[in-house]
């Protein structure tokens, strides 16, 4: 039961991290920009090489990866859903958190907004602690069998 429940307060980081990435992370003047339109403006930030492409590789990753995710726990792989889910966790928390700290810069032209983060963070924690419960509630042990070795 434990195993069910953190799987799906997993699932729901998942998702929420996910929405998060689709919601506001810049404002300049009027406009917003989620965080996919940011990494479009990789090139200015100087990430325009490997390191740019890595970056953004592993951010577009997320989405599949998530759905992956959630599969593993339907088809009851749990402990190697729970083990992505940290993974998945660690670098959508990560860059959330940044970029959380960085805060809402208000009445600059450029700043950023903390809907998106926040949002992001909010999933990513909920992924992280949904996939410990998983991972401390799914043990193993070995059994036993009578008239076996001592």
């Amino acid at each position: 039961m434990r195993s069910a429940v953190g799987a799906a307060i997993a699932a729901v980081g998942l998702v929420t991290t996910i929405v998060g990435t689709f919601l506001p992370w810049l404002k300049s003047g009027s406009t917003t920009r989620d965080s996919y339109e940011v990494l479009s403006l990789r090139d200015l930030a100087g990430l325009d090489g490997v390191a740019g492409t890595v970056v953004t590789s592993v951010w577009v990753g997320l989405t599949p990866l998530a759905m992956v995710t959630i599969a593993l726990y339907v088809f009851r792989f749990p402990r190697f859903a729970g083990c992505v889910c940290i993974l998945f966790g660690t670098i959508g928390g990560t860059v959330a958190l940044v970029a959380t700290v960085q805060g809402d810069s208000k009445g600059a032209l450029v700043g950023i907004s903390t809907s998106g983060p926040v949002t992001t963070l909010a999933g990513a924690v909920l992924t992280i602690v949904g996939a410990i419960t998983v991972l401390t509630s799914t043990r193993r042990s070995a059994v036993r069998t009578s008239g076996g070795n001592p």
